[in-house]
C-alpha cells in the first residue's frame, strides 16, 4: 500500500503550550501546520474556567521570566505576542512569603539579587553573605543550561552541575537550618523531593522568579489565545475534539495519526505534545524498543494536587499582592509525603484584586499537594468538556471533605475568610488527569532525580526520524520551560543556529 500524501509539513498532537509554541514558531518559518487538540479547550495547563462569572486558572497562577530581557520577555515578543499580554506585578519585595507551622512571621523572597537579600536579612541577620552566595549560585547555575539564555551550547555545560542534590547544596550555603527551609519554601512550584530533586531544577525556576513575577489577566490562557491567532495569522490551523487514538509508522518513518471520529492526518513531521507514557501505547511502531517504552511507562510521576477555587464577597478579605505558602511542619520537603492523617501538609494562596474594590481580594485559588491514590475508587470515571459526567455522590463527599478540612486550615491565617466566600469549586488529581492528559494527574510531569537522570529524561527526536517530543516531560516544566523546550524541538526541523538566530535578531 503506498504511503500517503502528507498533507501539512508539520502535525502537532495537543495544543498546550508546548504545542502552541512550536506551531507558531514552525508556521512563522513558513511550514503548513496543523494541530490536533482532544478538548474542546486549547492551552493544557494553560486553560482557564469561570465560576461565578470570575475568571479562574487551572495550573499556572503567577509566571517569571517575563520582565524585559529575561528568556520567557525574549520568546513571547519572537511569539508576536509580549505586546499583548495584560499583566500585573506581585510585590517586588516579597513575589512569594514562606510560613511554617503556627509562626506568624512570613519570610519574603523578592525580586533582585540585592533585593532579595536586603529583605531576607532581618530575619537572618548573619546571614548576608551566604544569601549573596546563593544569589550567586543560582545565576552560575542557570548559566550552564544554554537554551535557557537562547545561545548554543552543549551537554557538558549541564553536566558540570547537574549532580548537584537540592537540599546538598543548600547545606552547603548555609548552617542555618531555617534559612534552608525558607530557601526551599516554596518548593510547590517543582514539586521538591527529598534527596532527589537536583538543585539545578530549583535554580532555573527560582532564577526566573526573582526576575520578574507576574501575573497574566485576567487568567493565563491569555497566552494560548494570543498564540492561536499568532498561529491562525502564519497560515496554521487548530482542530479541537480531535482526540489522537492511533498513531501508525511505515518504512521506518511516521505515515498518519488517526483521531477518534476516524479521521486520518498525514504529514512530513509529527511533533507529540503529550505525555509520551501516554503517547506510546496509541503507537504502531516495532521502530521503538520495549525497553524504552517500559522505561517511559513506569517513570515516576511527580505528585498530584488538590486546588480549591473560591469568590470572595466584595470588600471582605484584603488583597495580598503575594503568594503565601505555608508548611505544617518546619521541614518544607516533607509534605510531599504527607501522612492522610495530617493532610493538608502545606498549602500555597493565589489571590486576584478586585478592579471594583483596590485593595480586596475578589477570587482566592488554594493549591495542595495530593497522593493520586486518594481517589482510586473513582479512577475509572473520566470527566472533561467532551465528556461531562457525574462520578457520583461519593466523590462529590470526598471533594467537600477536603475541601472543609484545606479551609479550616487555611481560616486559621485568615480568619473571615469562610463567612465571606461566595462560590467555590474543587479539582482532584482526576480533574487534573483529565484536562491535562498527564497520568496521575501529575503536576509538572516526570519527576526528576538527580541520581538516576537518564530514568527522567527523554530526547526531543525519537527513533523514528519524523517524530519529536514536546512539553513539560521533556526539558523542564512551567511556562518558561516548555517554551525553551519548542524551542529545541523545532531547531530539530529548522536548526538550531538558524532558530536562535532569528529569535535573538
Amino acid at each position: 500500500m503506498p504511503a500517503p500524501i502528507p498533507e501539512y509539513d508539520v502535525v502537532i498532537i495537543g495544543a498546550g503550550l508546548g504545542g502552541l509554541m512550536s506551531a507558531v514558531i514552525l508556521a512563522k518559518e513558513g511550514m503548513k501546520v496543523c494541530v490536533l487538540e482532544k478538548n474542546k479547550q486549547i492551552g493544557g495547563c494553560l486553560q482557564s474556567f469561570a465560576l461565578h462569572k470570575k475568571p479562574f486558572d487551572s495550573c499556572v497562577h503567577y509566571i517569571g521570566g517575563l520582565g524585559e530581557g529575561h528568556t520567557l520577555n525574549r520568546l513571547f515578543r519572537y511569539a508576536g505576542i509580549m505586546d499583548s499580554l495584560k499583566l500585573k506585578a506581585l510585590d517586588k519585595n516579597g513575589f512569594d512569603r514562606i510560613a511554617f507551622g503556627d509562626g506568624q512571621a512570613l519570610f519574603p523572597q523578592a525580586n533582585g539579587y540585592e533585593n532579595f537579600v536586603a529583605q531576607l536579612l532581618p530575619y537572618f541577620p548573619g546571614e548576608k553573605e551566604n544569601l549573596e552566595k546563593y544569589g550567586q549560585l543560582l545565576q552560575y547555575v542557570s548559566s550552564h543550561f544554554p537554551l535557557y539564555h537562547l545561545r548554543k551550547g552543549d551537554a557538558s555545560e549541564k553536566e558540570k552541575v547537574a549532580g548537584w542534590e537540592l537540599q546538598a547544596t543548600l547545606r552547603s550555603i548555609t548552617d542555618n537550618v531555617q534559612l534552608q527551609q525558607v530557601l526551599a519554601g516554596n518548593n510547590l512550584l517543582y514539586a521538591g523531593n527529598e534527596g532527589r530533586t537536583p538543585f539545578y531544577l530549583h535554580a532555573l525556576v527560582l532564577e526566573s522568579y526573582l526576575h520578574s513575577s507576574h501575573k497574566v489577566a485576567p487568567a493565563s490562557s491569555e497566552i494560548s489565545k494570543l498564540l492561536w491567532r499568532q498561529l491562525r495569522q502564519a497560515g496554521g490551523v487548530v482542530l479541537r475534539s480531535q482526540e489522537v487514538i492511533r498513531a501508525t509508522e511505515d518504512n521506518g518513518r511516521l505515515q498518519f495519526v488517526e483521531t477518534a471520529d476516524g479521521t486520518s492526518f498525514s504529514a512530513k513531521h509529527f511533533i507529540v505534545n503529550m505525555a509520551p507514557a501516554a503517547f506510546l501505547p496509541l503507537l504502531q511502531s516495532s521502530l521503538i524498543r520495549p525497553a524504552f517504552r517500559q522505561r517511559i511507562a513506569t517513570q515516576p510521576q511527580t505528585v498530584s494536587s488538590f486546588m480549591l477555587n473560591l469568590v470572595l464577597r466584595p470588600g471582605t478579605i484584603p488583597y495580598q499582592p503575594f503568594n503565601t505558602y505555608w508548611h505544617r511542619s518546619r521541614d518544607a520537603f516533607s509534605a510531599i509525603a504527607y501522612p492522610a492523617d495530617s493532610w493538608p501538609a502545606n498549602y500555597a494562596l493565589f489571590f486576584t484584586e478586585d478592579a471594583s474594590h483596590p485593595g480586596f481580594a475578589d477570587t482566592l485559588s488554594i493549591l495542595t499537594y495530593m497522593h493520586f491514590n486518594e481517589v482510586a475508587p473513582w479512577t475509572h470515571t473520566e470527566n472533561h468538556t467532551n465528556l461531562e459526567t457525574n462520578r457520583g455522590a461519593g466523590y462529590e463527599a470526598f471533594k467537600e471533605e477536603k475541601s472543609r478540612r484545606l479551609l479550616q486550615e487555611v481560616s486559621k491565617r485568615l480568619p473571615d475568610l469562610k463567612e465571606n466566600i461566595l462560590a467555590q469549586s474543587a479539582a482532584t488529581p482526576l480533574t487534573y488527569r483529565d484536562y491535562t492528559g498527564t497520568p496521575a494527574g501529575a503536576l509538572y510531569g516526570v519527576a526528576k532525580d538527580v541520581y538516576h537522570p537518564a530514568q527522567s529524561t527523554i530526547a526531543t527526536r525519537s527513533r523514528i526520524p519524523n517524530l519529536y517530543f514536546t512539553g513539560q516531560n521533556i526539558n523542564l516544566h512551567g511556562v518558561l520551560g516548555v517554551s525553551i523546550t519548542a524551542v529545541a524541538t523545532c531547531a530539530e526541523l529548522l536548526g538550531m543556529d538558524y532558530l536562535l538566530g532569528k529569535i535573538n535578531d
